[in-house]
C-alpha cells in the first residue's frame, strides 16, 4: 500500500477513486463505473433487492444510463476511517433527462462502506442510497 496515500485526510484518499467514478458514467461507461467496487459489492436502494457483485452493479448502473441518467454528483460530508473499513457519507444529486420527460434531478443521502483490498487499493464494499422525501 502506498504509506502516502493512508496518510492522506480522508478526503483525498477517496476523492480519486469518486471522480474516476463520476467521470466514468458521465461518459456512459457503466463498466468503468464498476471498476471501484470490491468484486463482492453491495448496493442498496429504495424498492430493489440489494444488488450483489460486480457484474450485478454494472448492469444497475447501465440500466441507469440507458433510462436517461446523465449526471451523479456525490459530496461527501463526513469521514470515519480505520485501518481496513471507511465510512463516506454525503448528500447526492442524480439527474436525468428522460428521452420523452423534462429533465428531473433526484436528491439524497448516500452511505458508502470502503474497505482495503489486498492489492492496496480502496474499493466499495457497501453503498446505499436514501432519496429525500416529497410531501405532495
Amino acid at each position: 500500500m502506498n504509506e502516502n496515500a493512508a496518510a492522506a485526510p480522508p478526503e483525498e484518499r477517496f476523492e480519486g477513486s469518486r471522480k474516476t467514478f463520476v467521470a466514468a458514467l458521465g461518459r456512459g461507461d457503466a463498466a468503468a463505473a464498476a471498476q471501484v467496487y470490491a468484486d463482492s459489492g453491495r448496493i442498496l436502494v429504495p424498492s430493489t433487492s440489494p444488488l450483489d457483485g460486480r457484474s450485478a452493479i454494472e448492469a444497475f448502473w447501465r440500466a441507469g444510463l440507458d433510462a436517461g441518467m446523465s449526471e451523479l454528483e456525490l459530496l461527501p460530508r463526513s469521514f470515519d476511517v480505520d485501518v481496513t473499513f471507511a465510512c463516506e457519507v454525503g448528500d447526492y444529486a442524480l439527474h436525468t433527462a428522460p428521452r420523452d420527460e423534462g429533465a428531473v434531478t433526484e436528491r439524497g443521502r448516500y452511505l458508502i462502506v470502503h474497505r482495503l483490498e489486498p492489492d492496496g487499493a480502496w474499493r466499495r464494499a457497501l453503498e446505499v442510497y436514501a432519496p429525500e422525501h416529497r410531501d405532495g
